[in-house]
């Protein structure tokens, strides 16, 4: 078995992580399992603090670390907001084993997000009081040391070609 692949996707909210995430698993990679972080989240009341913050590092981390031991696998996609790159020094730092992490960020136009935050509206996944805060962490990304996947005009499957030719 080849060398184990940490593959995290991050992007602001509505960029379509989840979407291509699945993809991936679903339909461009082998022994590969999907995680999205925000169901570490998935809590009502949500209540955003330290407490909880450390709380959803821990978990993400103990699931991180089972898949990387589970020796069905070889390939992990992880999404989640990752807008700074202390949370990926942060949840790197829990992680054990031999694996190799390919970091990227998905980026587009204020436009293209507008269009994909819309649909979701419309769909009702998504406020559109939320929309204000997703474009402005579309800057923030700048600073990730990451590979950066530009989503505008493109479909979930071209933006898991660029993804895929990086694991090569």
């Amino acid at each position: 078995m080849q060398k184990k692949k940490l593959i995290l996707i991050g992007g602001t909210m509505g960029i379509g992580k989840t979407t291509l995430g699945q993809y991936l698993v679903e339909k461009r990679l082998d022994h590969a399992v999907f995680l999205d972080g925000d169901w570490c989240w998935c809590m009502h009341p949500w209540v955003f603090n330290d407490e909880n913050k450390a709380m959803v590092m821990r978990n993400i981390q103990f699931l991180l670390n089972a898949f990387i031991a589970n020796t069905t696998l070889e390939n992990i996609v992880f999404v989640w907001v990752m807008h700074q790159q202390s949370i990926i020094d942060d949840l790197l730092n829990g992680l054990n084993g031999d694996f190799d992490v390919y970091s990227f960020s998905l980026v587009a136009s204020e436009a293209e997000l507008t269009t994909r935050f819309s649909q979701d509206i419309d769909a009702g996944t998504r406020d559109q009081a939320a929309l204000p805060g997703a474009i402005a962490r579309l800057s923030m990304y700048d600073a990730v040391d990451s590979i950066k996947i530009d989503v505008t005009g493109k479909d979930y499957s071209m933006n898991a070609d660029a993804i895929v030719n990086q694991l090569r």
